[in-house]
């Protein structure tokens, strides 16, 4: 009898040592870094891969074209007067905890789906008029 309990506490413990090593769903993942820039909803925003994923963020350290954007619409929506140097440093942070502020959404200095919802957007025609989007 103890042999059988035994076996079925080893059994347990690798079953439960399966399901902790089991990856993670497609929704508990992260939301990725975003990467490049594409046209959506009639503005130029910062995407993950190519324009495929609006859903993504950018925090203080990230580098490339994404931020550049970034950049971009702070100057030209908020009138940051940042240099657009593809990289998101502590006045770009500070320029975009503004831009939260003014938009009313948690100003945290982080770009994510809620920021890029409440901030607006350089516009696709070079228009002065920024945009809000989706």
């Amino acid at each position: 009898m103890r042999k059988v309990k035994a076996a079925v506490a080893a059994a347990t413990t690798f079953a439960a040592g399966m399901i902790a090593l089991a990856p993670a769903s497609p929704a508990a993942a992260a939301t990725p870094t975003c990467d490049w820039v594409a046209s959506y909803s009639g503005a130029w925003v910062p995407v993950y891969r190519t324009g495929t994923n609006v859903n993504c963020n950018l925090v203080q350290g990230t580098y490339g074209e994404a931020v550049r954007q970034l950049q971009t619409t702070l100057n030209k929506c908020y009138k940051a007067g940042l240099t657009v140097d593809k990289s998101f440093g502590p006045a770009t942070r500070n320029a975009l905890i503004k831009a939260q502020q003014a938009a009313g959404t948690p100003a945290d200095g982080e770009y994510g789906p809620n920021t890029r919802k409440a901030i607006k957007h350089e516009p696709l025609n070079g228009s002065t008029n920024c945009v809000r989007v989706p």
